[in-house]
């Protein structure tokens, strides 16, 4: 039985604020984010979080393709709870973008938005090249308030009455377990929304979890994940390595190492 995790307080939620000065840094370290590097036209999907479509991703998705990208936004409507028919709506556009480009495609996921994302990279690892999360909560046992806020669960159940004997629950398993991809999980502490130990996997050779500051609204436009997302997307299909956020190179996007390993304190107990 995996440990129950006390959810996000309203003093948590209110922090989300922060969303507005992190797009402002993000504004100002446009020029440093520039230099990482830039993409050779690979694909790149991103799901939104609940009650978003694809316009939560836009600013996300223009910036990858200044640098190189081909971001897509996923192309199902407004992410309002788990739903089989969005997931095959989903499964087809991979497929169709990883026959147009001729490879296979890289999957993001923001909070819930993460979950369809993991499902997909489950049931058809040859479509995808990676997968990349933002505040997801993959590993919640239950959506509940140890998972999330008070307030998005409220919204979530009014919203989704019948989410609760959806078929895409039965996938839950698959869904939880670590991709056979390569996978990273972007995770901030101080996320007001989901309780981050659920945003989190166990670390293997195919996965790792990437620690930014930050709000959760503010994950899609933090220059943090911005330069993981980047760092990520530009490895070789064949090359993938863990991240290693403590590298001096990264000091200007993840700040001085840490006090433990980041993947050693994610690991989710029993």
């Amino acid at each position: 039985m995996k440990r129950v995790h006390q959810g996000p307080s309203g003093m948590s939620a209110l922090f989300e604020l922060r969303c507005f000065a992190e797009f402002a840094k993000t504004i100002a370290l446009q020029p440093l984010l520039r230099i990482t590097g830039k993409g050779e036209g690979q694909p790149v999907v991103i799901a939104p979080a609940f009650m978003l479509a694809d316009g939560g991703s836009v600013y996300l998705r223009r910036y990858l393709n200044k640098m190189g990208f081909a971001a897509y936004g996923w192309q199902q409507g407004r992410n309002s709870g788990i739903d089989s028919r969005k997931l095959d709506g989903l499964r087809r556009l991979v497929e169709e973008l990883a026959e147009q480009h001729q490879q296979p495609v890289s999957l993001v996921g923001w909070s819930l938005g993460g979950v369809y994302m993991r499902t997909i990279a489950a049931l058809h690892p040859e479509l995808v090249r990676q997968v990349i999360t933002l505040g997801s909560p993959f590993n919640a046992p239950t959506m509940d308030e140890n998972a999330v806020s008070a307030s998005v669960l409220r919204l979530y159940e009014m919203v989704n009455t019948g989410g609760a004997n959806d078929p895409m629950l039965d996938l839950k398993e698959r869904w939880q377990a670590p991709p056979t991809v390569p996978s990273s999980a972007i995770f901030s502490e101080g996320d007001g929304i989901a309780h981050w130990h659920y945003c989190v996997d166990k670390p293997s050779v195919n996965t790792e979890n990437i620690r930014v500051r930050g709000s959760h609204l503010g994950l899609t436009h933090n220059a943090s994940v911005f330069y993981a997302l980047i760092n990520r997307l530009m490895q070789k299909e064949s090359e993938w390595q863990p991240m290693d956020v403590n590298a001096i190179k990264h000091r200007a996007f993840f700040g001085s190492p840490s006090d433990d390993d980041i993947n050693a304190a994610c690991i989710l107990t029993s």
